[in-house]
């Protein structure tokens, strides 16, 4: 999983932080060792010529005397060699007793050459820089050594500061980082929260502008010029599901009128019938799924049109049950109903389209020999009817989903059982309509519940806890 902008921006932050301190680290640490070595180097190197001159003016007392000027207090050593490597002479650090030269070196001091070298006094101790240098007149070399302990020293320090600040200054690095992300990317985040808020009933909000004129900025007012574009698309589509739906409203129900009028006729063959009644059918079928466009056309422009009244919930359950225990008996389902006297505060022609499409839902989805069973309830200050079916059930992932238009739960199955995937999106419209819910009680393998609760006639709806399926 990638992890949240911000992150990853702190992480960039301190990781490119960190290797400039390194590099710079580094190269401090390198140039300061260089540095402090070559004075060291120029130091040792301007301590031979003088001690060089000294003895091969004056001899041993000049050497010594010298050497207590140019090297006292400085952890340095000086010595004198003869051609054999022997020490002739020797001052300072108790280590320069034998003779800091190979055969080599001395070989090539003495021939001209000056040796500038890295010297132990003793095996293990600290490092010397030392400089050879032959005294003129006679085959004498005087070498000169001083202590790398003090360039070892800074050094060291250096370094530690550098372990010590380098992640301090990463740690606070990454706190500024992550505050400026955070302030740099809260725009973003606001955004994506107004646009996440905005739903298919809300397109007419807008996600703010900020006042900088910027790339989050330009984003926004994208994402305005979007929801633009999707208004304007919805509108025209809900725009065109109206007007279709009024439009064919009328030739259907000449359609219909003709095919009854063709039916009384008593000179039709069985096969004329047969082909008159199976129209008939598809008509009426057209003719649902034209009302159910049509109501939610209505729906959606806020104009769906309520004539409520006291109504007899037994009534309008047995009215919706009536025209579907044909469809019931054709797919061998038992249709059980336990109709209550409960009276409901409601349109009467839209309660029935409503349990109609949850009575008809759960025939269609029950299994040949199963049973659909429609039971009135009334509990505190609501009234309602649940529908329970033996079908398939509704697995977790899809259950908020099946009151959304056209959602299958199996398209597969739902091209089997028919329908336009209309009827409960249509049953939540009506019972918003109405102040009341709608919800699913289901168990993948086990069938599904339905449930349509309206307010009781007379009272205000309270939420309160209703018949679940057995």
């Amino acid at each position: 999983m990638r992890l949240p902008i911000r992150v990853r921006l702190t992480a960039w932050y301190a990781g490119l932080l960190a290797v400039a301190i390194l590099g710079l680290g580094t190269f401090l640490v390198l140039q300061l060792r260089s540095d402090l070595r070559a004075t060291v180097d120029r130091d040792v190197q301007a301590a031979a010529v003088q001690l060089a001159r000294g003895y091969g003016r004056a001899g041993a007392p000049e050497f010594l005397d010298v050497s207590e000027t140019v090297l006292a207090g400085s952890g340095a050593a000086s010595q004198v060699l003869d051609a054999d490597g022997r020490v002739l002479l020797t001052y300072g650090e108790p280590g320069a007793a034998h003779a800091l030269l190979s055969r080599a070196q001395l070989a090539r001091a003495l021939a001209g050459g000056r040796e500038l070298i890295t010297v132990e006094l003793q095996p293990g101790d600290q490092h010397y820089r030392a400089q050879a240098l032959a005294v003129p007149g006679n085959r004498r070399v005087v070498v000169v050594a001083e202590s790398l302990s003090h360039v070892e020293e800074s050094v060291r320090r250096v370094l530690i500061l550098l372990l010590l600040a380098g992640p301090a200054a990463v740690a606070i690095a990454s706190v500024g980082g992550w505050w400026l992300a955070r302030k740099a990317l809260r725009p973003v985040h606001q955004m994506a929260s107004e646009a996440a808020a905005i739903g298919i009933e809300r397109l007419y909000e807008r996600v703010a502008v900020p006042r900088a004129q910027d790339e989050i900025g330009h984003l926004a007012v994208t994402l305005n010029a979007m929801l633009d574009r999707l208004e304007q698309g919805v509108t025209e589509k809900r725009r065109l599901v109206s007007d279709a739906s009024h439009e064919l409203r009328t030739p259907l129900a000449v359609m219909r009128a003709e095919l009854d009028v063709s039916l009384r006729s008593g000179d039709l063959s069985a096969g004329g019938r047969a082909v008159l009644e199976s129209a008939r059918e598809e008509v009426d079928t057209m003719s649902r799924t034209v009302d159910n466009l049509l109501t939610l056309a209505q729906a959606d422009e806020g104009r769906l049109e309520l004539l409520t009244e006291r109504t007899p919930l037994g009534e309008a359950v047995e009215a919706a049950v009536a025209p579907l225990r044909a469809l019931a008996a054709a797919k061998r389902v038992l249709l059980r109903v336990d109709a209550g006297a409960e009276e409901v505060l409601a349109d009467p022609r839209r309660l029935r389209q409503a349990v109609t499409s949850l009575v008809e839902n759960a025939i269609k989805f029950s299994p040949p020999g199963g049973e659909v069973g429609v039971t009135a309830w009334h509990a505190g200050s609501e009234v309602g009817v649940t529908v329970v079916d033996d079908g398939p059930g509704i697995p977790a992932a899809h259950r908020a989903h099946v009151f959304d238009r056209f959602y299958r739960v199996d398209g597969a199955r739902g091209r089997e059982v028919g329908g336009s995937g209309l009827g409960l999106a249509i049953c939540q419209e009506i019972a918003v309509a109405h102040g009341g819910r709608v919800w699913v009680d289901s168990e993948e393998g086990r069938g599904s519940a339905f449930t349509l609760a309206l307010p009781r006639a007379g009272q205000r709806p309270l939420a309160a806890a209703v018949p679940r399926r057995r």
